[in-house]
């Protein structure tokens, strides 16, 4: 959320009042869980002053993905439960004080701010009432398309490598000595050092057919992250010498916005689209230091929320 920096003129938005909300949870490798919205007519009295733009209006709220999954939330009841409230990948618990209801102003969202979908979807409600707004991707947070990379499921990589000492001592941390054998930065898979003459490293990447590799993430951590990318061919008369590593992404379209990497810079790497005629999926990073969460970039969401207090704006 955030605090609203541009007036903008109400108008009305898709709104679902709540009875019921029913999560499922699903164990099915990385799924879990789904979320059902029952409508009704919300109960607030006709004699309360509906919110009307510029009222500071203090709620509290559940932030949910399609999937019912919890991206956010100002209740830590909620925050702490992963049982009732399963969580998004990017979801991460904060300071327990910072738990508390949030003030925004209705009608106003911008650069930010408050996100438009969310600044009018309070517009017409009164005190009291608990109410789902959902919110159209076009009205939340804006999709940057510069975040995303396209993956070949299956692709290939040069065996032999040039770099300079220099180079390779940034790569590896050390001076190159002929015939030593290190491990990939990136890769992970041994690499022999097979050549240095004249400032030049002639590097041999060794990987067998079969390893198993996670360069965009850890599998062994306690929430595993990356996806797994399998060494299938090694033929080192490819590409007039070169050779060729042909290496393949385990991803399915099963894990679409349920699989979690990481860059070199510890930014989230969120699979986001898969294409099975091409074989071809997407990759959508985040970008922890402007606040860009792919997560929720770009998609439809769900706010459960509770008006607690309205303060009637200047007329």
């Amino acid at each position: 959320m955030g605090n609203e920096t541009e007036k903008k003129a109400p108008r009305d938005l898709r709104r679902i009042t709540f009875v019921a909300i029913i999560v499922g949870i699903v164990l099915a490798g990385s799924a879990i869980g789904y979320v059902s919205y029952t409508s009704w007519t919300a109960s607030s009295s006709t004699a309360l002053r509906a919110i009307i733009a510029g009222d500071k209006v203090t709620l509290d709220y559940i932030g949910r993905l399609p999937d019912g999954r919890v991206f956010d939330t100002s209740l830590s009841s909620v925050a702490q439960n992963d049982g009732l409230y399963p969580k998004s990948l990017t979801f991460s618990l904060r300071s327990n004080s910072s738990y508390t209801p949030f003030t925004m102003t209705a009608g106003y969202y911008g650069s930010g701010g408050t996100i438009k979908g969310f600044a009018q979807g309070v517009i017409g409600l009164h005190v009291g009432d608990h109410v789902v707004i959902e919110v159209p991707p076009d009205e939340g947070y804006p999709l940057v398309p510069a975040m995303i990379t396209t993956f070949n499921v299956t692709d290939t990589i040069p065996i032999v490598d040039v770099v300079t000492e220099s180079q390779f001592y940034s790569l590896f941390g050390k001076a190159p000595v002929a015939m030593q054998v290190v491990t990939h930065p990136f890769w992970k898979w041994q690499v022999l050092v097979s050549e240095v003459a004249n400032g030049t490293v002639v590097l041999r990447n060794e990987p067998y057919i079969g390893e198993n590799v996670y360069p965009y993430g850890n599998p062994d951590a306690q929430t595993p992250t990356g996806w797994q990318i399998r060494v299938i061919g090694y033929d080192p008369n490819a590409s007039n010498g070169a050779g060729a590593i042909t290496i393949r992404n385990m991803v399915t379209p099963d894990d679409v916005y349920y699989v979690k990497g990481e860059d070199s810079n510890g930014n989230a790497l969120i699979i986001w689209s898969f294409d099975e005629q091409n074989q071809t999926f997407q990759v959508h990073r985040s970008d922890s230091a402007n606040g860009y969460n792919a997560e929720v970039s770009g998609r439809t969401l769900f706010f459960e929320i509770t008006i607690e207090k309205v303060v009637p704006g200047v007329s």
